[in-house]
């Protein structure tokens, strides 16, 4: 048994995370761990179907741009798309699956851009209690 049986690729299609993604891939098949790509709409719909739909449209573009890239025989993958703040949302998938390894990608702002902005990566080193890697 792998001591990384599950992993999460936080993914919010910037060049980032797409090597974070390719990285993902990489470490699941040297670990045979599942490996769960993840975005997150950070949005404020009310209606209900329209917040489905957006859910679903974005789910299918996530697929396209990572699962559906690449040749999956030797490895397990699943493609989500949730609603909510992005660090807190990916940290809750990480409990729910158990995974004890989050990758993302990072933009290498410094402290200042980072104070002012916020960084999901930064937020997900404090928040997780998993091992969190950023991929510049």
């Amino acid at each position: 048994m792998s001591l990384i049986p599950r992993l999460i690729v936080a993914y919010d299609f910037s060049d980032p995370a797409r090597r974070a993604f390719e990285l993902a891939v990489f470490m699941g098949r040297q670990l045979k761990a599942d490996v769960h790509v993840v975005t997150v709409l950070d949005s404020q719909e009310s209606d209900p179907a329209a917040a489905s739909k957006e859910i679903e449209d974005l789910r299918q573009l996530l697929e396209m741009r990572t699962c559906g890239t690449i040749k999956t025989d030797d490895l397990s993958m699943q493609c989500h798309a949730l609603r909510g703040h992005p660090a807190d949302t990916v940290v809750a998938l990480a409990r729910e699956i158990d995974a004890p390894l989050i990758l993302c990608g990072t933009t290498g702002k410094g402290a200042v851009a980072r104070t002012v902005l916020g960084s999901v990566s930064h937020e997900l080193v404090h928040k997780s209690g998993a091992i969190v890697m950023s991929v510049p």
